[in-house]
């Protein structure tokens, strides 16, 4: 289930780091920032210089979302700050299974990916290829809101091809962390961020 919460206290998590040091931190256990994005362009959302103090969630976040200037390219493969409240019109699955692929490096090669939303209707269903073999899913309708069982399925598909890895995600409250990895990942980030990720 979608979580809506998953902060925790934590001592390590409240430890000043700079931005430097927090992102040597967060590379050696596989959250890296892209080739092309600068330390300018983390600079002009975080404020400050690298040598300044960092709040760790909000770096987190920064990571997960886009350049806030030029063509807005993703800062990081590697973690996703999502809104669950996302789902307004056709393309929105799809945008959404996009993001999910490039998470999975590799462990979800879906392809033809469809999708259909009219939220007045009551009606959403997304579809794609996986292997060769067609997948339908009719997803439920809540407003804009991403239907909590579109994650759920999402990783049962990766947890049944056997990779060792899977999505892991913090509630922040209608938004949310989200990396994938194996479980020294997680505690790895638990511990970084004082959040709570969890596999469901």
């Amino acid at each position: 289930m979608w979580p809506f919460s998953g902060k925790k206290k934590d001592d390590n998590a409240r430890a000043v780091i700079s931005v430097a040091a927090a992102l040597e931190g967060l590379a050696s256990v596989g959250v890296r920032v892209r080739p092309g994005v600068s330390t300018d362009d983390l600079l002009f959302s975080l404020g400050g210089t690298m040598e300044s103090p960092v709040d760790r969630v909000a770096l987190l976040c920064v990571l997960g979302s886009e350049v806030e200037r030029g063509d807005f390219k993703r800062v990081s493969d590697d973690i996703w700050h999502v809104d669950a409240e996302c789902i307004e019109d056709h393309g929105a699955y799809v945008v959404l299974l996009e993001r999910f692929v490039v998470l999975a490096k590799g462990s979800l090669p879906i392809t033809s990916l469809r999708d259909f939303v009219d939220i007045e209707a009551g009606k959403a269903w997304v579809e794609f290829e996986l292997e060769g073999k067609k997948v339908h899913w009719d997803l439920e309708v809540n407003d804009d809101w991403m239907d909590p069982e579109f994650y759920s399925r999402l990783q049962e598909l990766v947890t049944s091809r056997g990779a060792g890895k899977q999505f892991f995600i913090a509630g922040l409250g209608q938004d949310s962390l989200l990396s994938f990895g194996d479980d020294t990942m997680r505690q790895a980030l638990c511990k970084f961020s004082g959040l709570k990720f969890q596999w469901e």
